[in-house]
């Protein structure tokens, strides 16, 4: 097509520049050209940025900041730099030579010009006029069919980035929607260029030589001479035009050339690129696409605030418009979001999902979404052909890379989540392979916009979107290099869960759980193929053993549960047994079905074969491990006088450990389970001498041998027996304290410990409802999130505790009533018998007396039974509540006898916060009787002996009924 030919130039049209000169030169900033006369002086960019910035401002000092940021806008840029060119600029002008002077430095503050400068504002007309063509095209882009969702950020951003950059490449991987935004932006800034913009598709483009006269066509120039890219630069050297270089992937050296050589000889077109990689052109600018926000994967949103995420909201209008009954509700919100989530924020896929709800519907495609190829594998017919489906975008990026990184991307395809460079090196490499190459492959991939990388970290991440991941791996399937590739990927977890195991003995807390935390998702997956039909049994035995510190440290309880059973059918099936692994494992088992189950055959058979192999083994550390264990189940099955023996054989088989911390260990156990038989003051001495004396490790290998932090776990049981010796000012401090160091030590099984055994019950004991509230949230919300039954169910009975404490008793009850009919009709932890006796004192508020007392009477009959003296002065106490309230003289004799013998009960244990608060019950029925000296005698010596704590109920309710009774003796 020729050249149009050009009409003489309409002065009204014509292009107004500014002209500043000085001297013999003309600078016109406009165009980027300084003139010596008619001949052109060659600057660099930022040379010649440099003489604007100063020759706009004649006479004035520019600070040396001043100048760096105008010619490195947003680059730090050592100040060598600006010198360096200051100097060549002086050299082009020959400043200093036959008198010129021009720009004079300031030592340590800037730069002045000091020659006459002569501003004017000079028509200039265009050497060629405007053509029609590009005019045309620019009309003919492809507009929008759907609404633009989520990008007009990015779009303004590519705006404003344009109004100061010349060469701009949207890079991001296929199906982002890079050239979503590229349209997007050129329907919204027509007007900034009057001479056109033009999108060039150079996906078709198979030989990178006629790049240019691809590029010459869409501007609708006849190409006759030899030389294109000269005709082409002459063409656009003074329009204001945009061209859109879409898919420049695999053209990438030829796109770059072409785009510097048009920028170098034209000085207001501007160059959009899109690409899976940088251009690495001169002058170019990156901006990196991110994909589509999703709402977070712990977020309880309702629909109107998920539709907030851009994901969310393409997601429902593309399924609204393909199925018009489409509705979403904050039901079914949480499956858009979880599907949105799953195709990592890629529009493509997302819209592809999208258009399969009216065939599918929401439920449906989720479970289906992770056969993800195959469901979006149709896509639009009006879309480019690299855009139809999820494959065909993903084809176009694979057939370009070459051998080593194809083999690299769909070995990669293994990995699930994050990985490390060491990873891929030993997963990645083939027989052929060198470690360089999986190197380079690595670095050209992440380049190519395939594989993400978070450097934030020590040690960088990588990543492959989940939709690539599944794309490579079908790959790897097709090429029969899966099952290699998974052994490598097992065996390589295999030696990074020893080295956890190593390092767990001396590495800092937040260093091991920054290194091994984030490895759990590829140790699920190495478990998975190692125990799956074509795996490697042995092999996820192994596993199962290494990874056993991991999941205590995680409290990953039911998935340590599942892996060990696994291993323990391998290992007993063969004929060849590992008494040490049996070991091993049976303590595992029995360690997690604690905090799964809290007691059962189960438990007790798993930790008494342990045990004897311990014994056989003569395996001091395991002796312990087992002996704690079954220490804890006898205190869960209320069996106190066992659990004491069982303390004192931990002290005794401690004497041969060579940890310090053994024999306080077991100074803690006794003391623990002195308090439950009711003896706290020597509760407390041997609690506090375990304190006194405790050194804390520098790693946490404790964890996996008791579970929980020895120093935290004591305190749990310390609080108690503070608040029941009448020290609530303490315990409530070191309450609050302990929380706080359970929360740092970022461990749920000891922060569920401590909530339970001290926080939650503490704060209820002391009727502090605020605190008691924040703490039982805490429990339900972090024994919930890590698959924790039975402490989820200690949350529940707080929380219905708490519920009739705050006056909300029906549902209180209800929730109680639920929750203890769901666990082991004896005993599911811990202090089971106060939750009765608690729930027995909200039937008595109720009005159900008769159910109350069925109650009490359990709980008491557990008290004798058990020797579980330590609450047995408050189920006394309750049990005289009832009986009064049902009223009859008989009732009344045995509630005063009941409130004596909990009294009796109270002084022999040291318990001053029990004793007085069946003084308080006992007296407010001596007032009602007239008996106001009685009740002023026995209850104002009590309220005496109390030091601190004067804020809590307890004693608020003694002091005004003390005062109650002196007003009522003065009358």
């Amino acid at each position: 097509m020729d050249l149009p030919t050009s009409a003489p130039p309409d002065v009204s049209s014509q292009h107004k520049a500014r002209e500043i000169t000085f001297g013999p030169f003309r600078l016109q900033p406009e165009r980027q050209l300084l003139l010596r006369g008619t001949e052109e002086v060659r600057l660099g960019s930022r040379a010649l940025e440099i003489l604007i910035a100063l020759t706009e401002r004649p006479g004035e000092l520019l600070t040396k900041d001043e100048l760096l940021a105008r010619a490195w806008p947003r680059i730090i840029v050592e100040e060598g730099n600006l010198r360096a060119q200051v100097a060549a600029l002086r050299k082009a002008l020959k400043d200093g030579r036959d008198t010129a002077r021009y720009i004079i430095s300031v030592p340590g503050r800037g730069y002045r010009f000091v020659a006459p400068v002569t501003p004017s504002a000079t028509p200039i007309a265009p050497a060629i006029e405007v053509v029609s063509v590009a005019a045309e095209r620019m009309l003919q882009l492809p507009k929008p069919i759907a609404r633009v969702i989520g990008r007009a950020g990015v779009v303004a951003e590519v705006s404003k980035r344009l109004q100061h950059r010349r060469l701009l490449t949207i890079v991001g991987p296929g199906g982002i929607g890079k050239t979503t935004v590229a349209l997007s932006l050129a329907d919204g800034i027509a007007d900034l260029y009057p001479d056109g913009i033009v999108l060039i598709d150079l996906a078709p483009v198979s030989s990178s030589i006629v790049l240019s006269s691809v590029v010459a066509s869409a501007l609708g120039l006849a190409v006759v001479a030899d030389d294109p890219i000269s005709e082409l630069v002459t063409f656009l050297r003074d329009r204001r035009l945009l061209l859109i270089f879409d898919s420049c992937e695999h053209v990438l050296g030829t796109a770059a050339a072409l785009a510097e050589a048009i920028l170098r000889g034209t000085s207001e077109t501007r160059v959009l690129a899109t690409s899976r990689e940088p251009l690495r052109a001169e002058g170019e600018n990156v901006l990196n696409l991110d994909p589509l926000e999703t709402p977070p994967e712990t977020a309880v949103l309702t629909a109107r605030q998920a539709m907030a995420f851009p994901a969310v909201e393409l997601f429902i209008e593309r399924a609204s418009s393909s199925a018009e009954s489409f509705e979403v509700t904050d039901e079914t919100i949480p499956i858009v979001s979880n599907i949105c989530r799953k195709l990592d924020g890629m529009a493509l896929a997302i819209e592809l999902a999208a258009s399969r709800v009216h065939t599918f519907g929401l439920h449906e495609l989720a479970t289906q979404l992770d056969d993800r190829f195959r469901l979006l594998m149709q896509g639009r017919r009006t879309a480019l052909p690299r855009h139809r489906t999820l494959t065909a975008a993903l084809d176009w990026s694979y057939q370009y890379l070459d051998g080593t990184e194809q083999a690299v991307l769909r070995r990669l395809a293994i990995f699930v989540g994050g990985f490390t460079l060491e990873a891929a090196q030993a997963v990645a490499i083939g027989h052929n392979d060198m470690a360089s190459d999986i190197v380079r492959a690595l670095a050209d991939l992440v380049a190519k916009s395939l594989i993400s990388v978070n450097s934030k970290e020590r040690t960088p991440i990588y990543r492959l979107l989940d939709t690539t991941r599944a794309y490579a791996m079908e790959k790897l399937v097709e090429c029969g290099e899966l099952a290699t590739t998974a052994r490598c990927h097992a065996e390589h977890y295999r030696v990074v869960l020893v080295r956890a195991g190593g390092d767990a003995e001396t590495m800092e807390l937040r260093d091991w759980l920054s290194t091994y935390a984030r490895q759990i998702d590829n140790v699920r997956r190495a478990l998975d193929w190692a125990f799956s039909v074509n795996g490697d049994p042995m092999l996820g035995v192994a596993l199962t053993e290494a990874a056993l510190p991991l999941w205590m440290h995680l409290s990953l309880m039911n998935e340590c549960r599942s892996r060990v059973a696994q291993s323990l059918s391998v290992l007993t099936s063969r004929a060849q047994r590992n008494p040490r692994l049996e070991l091993q494992f049976q303590h595992a088992l029995g360690a997690v079905l604690l905090n799964i189950e809290a007691s059962g055959p189960e438990i007790e058979t798993a930790l008494n074969e342990a045990l004897r192999i311990a014994d056989d083994l003569n395996d001091t550390d395991y002796k312990l491990r087992v002996l704690w264990c079954l220490w804890c189940l006898a205190h869960n099955c209320g069996a106190f006088r066992d659990a004491l023996a069982l303390a004192d054989r931990f002290c005794e088989v401690s004497k041969e450990s060579r940890d310090p911390v053994d024999p306080l260990t077991g100074e803690r156990m006794r003391g623990f389970t002195i308090h439950f038989l009711g003896d706290q003051g020597t509760a407390r001495r041997q609690i506090e001498y375990m304190l006194d004396n405790y050194v804390a490790p520098v790693h946490r290998a404790h964890i996996i041998r008791f579970q929980f932090d020895q120093k935290i776990t004591a305190r749990n049981f310390l609080v108690s027996i503070l608040w029941l010796q009448g020290y609530a000012s303490q315990a409530m401090a070191m309450n609050a304290t302990n929380v706080e160091e359970a929360q740092a030590f970022d461990h749920t099984m000891t922060l569920c410990n401590s909530l339970t055994k001290g926080a939650c019950l503490l704060s209820l004991l002391a009727s502090d409802l605020h605190g008691a509230q924040q703490y039982i949230d805490l429990l339900l919300k972090r024994s919930a999130r890590d698959g924790l039954p039975i402490w989820h169910a200690w949350g529940k009975c707080f929380q219905g505790i708490l519920h009739i404490k705050q006056g909300n008793v029906a549902d209180g009850l209800d929730l109680l009533k639920a929750t203890l009919a769901g666990l082991p009709e004896n005993r599911f932890s811990l202090r089971h018998t106060w939750v009765f006796a608690e729930y027995a004192d909200g039937l008595r508020i109720a009005g159900r007396l008769d159910e109350g007392l069925d109650v009490i009477e359990k709980a008491l009959g557990m008290c004798r039974r058990d020797e579980e003296y330590w609450c047995i002065p408050e189920v006394l106490r309750i049990k005289g509540e009832l009986l009064q309230a049902k009223g009859g003289p008989t009732e009344y004799r045995t509630a005063e006898e009941l409130f004596l013998e909990s009294l009796d009960w109270a002084r022999r244990q040291e318990a001053l916060s029990w004793e007085l608060r069946t003084a308080l019950s006992l007296c407010r029925r001596y007032h009602r009787d007239g008996l106001r000296r009685e009740a002023r005698v026995l209850l104002s010596p009590i309220y005496g002996r109390f030091i601190e704590g004067f804020e809590t109920s307890d004693l608020r309710q003694a002091k005004a009924l003390i005062e109650e009774l002196a007003a009522g003796d003065a009358d």
